[in-house]
């Protein structure tokens, strides 16, 4: 038997999915629906720790983030394949994070650590930097250089020095959600779930500068 408070956390959490995909893509309130969904998933303590005692703590620690970043943010692009027949919206997130994001994200984690190793201990046998830079690199660009000034505009409520630019940099030079808390004196919840709503936002946006050539 569940818990009530579980009964009433997945009968939000339905409500919400079900109010994102009644509104069209971009629309103010499936952007709203999606921002709210995702913090309660986030502060919901449900998400699964698949493999937990497979790997050491610091290890699992980065593999987990990873995923559950590439999580929300494939559950804020793909709302829509959710089906509510199939289960609640905490089974459909956590099959998602077990069964793909989990194991993409150790695949990741282990080519960067693999990469680093190779780095710090052979570097002559590095090749020389002719290849174009990879999309995560282009994106870090776009945001960094942010010519219409819109991802140093939109930032944390009362909080003007967290804005997306500020923190999607910390984000991708490698920082935790709980260091950019601590910097910013905002609660991960919060900074956390403000990021993945301008990073659905801002998607098509960061598109079209990762598009144009111009970038610099």
């Amino acid at each position: 038997m569940n818990h009530p408070q579980t009964d009433e956390l997945d009968s939000y959490l339905l409500q919400l999915a079900t109010e994102a995909q009644a509104n069209p893509p971009r629309s103010g309130v499936r952007r709203l629906a999606l921002t709210k969904m995702v913090y309660e998933i986030v502060r919901s303590g449900r998400l699964c720790h698949p493999q937990k005692s497979q790997f050491p703590p610091q290890f699992y620690a980065e593999i987990y983030d990873e995923a559950r970043q590439e999580l929300l943010l494939y559950i804020c692009e793909n709302i829509d394949k959710y089906d509510a027949k199939r289960g609640c919206v905490m089974a459909w997130v956590n099959v998602l994070l077990q069964r793909r994001f989990f194991k993409d994200a150790i695949k990741k984690i282990e080519t960067q650590q693999n990469v680093t190793k190779i780095t710090d201990t052979d570097p002559d046998n590095l090749p020389a930097p002719e290849e174009p830079p990879d999309l995560a690199e282009v994106l870090r660009k776009c945001i960094e250089s942010d010519p219409e000034n819109i991802f140093k505009n939109e930032h944390v409520e009362k909080c003007p020095q967290a804005n997306f630019q500020a923190v999607a940099m910390r984000r991708m030079s490698g920082k935790s959600w709980k260091e950019i808390s601590v910097e910013f004196a905002i609660k991960v919840p919060t900074v956390s779930s403000f990021y993945y709503r301008c990073v659905n936002n801002f998607s098509l946006k960061l598109k079209e500068y990762c598009d144009n050539d111009d970038i610099n």
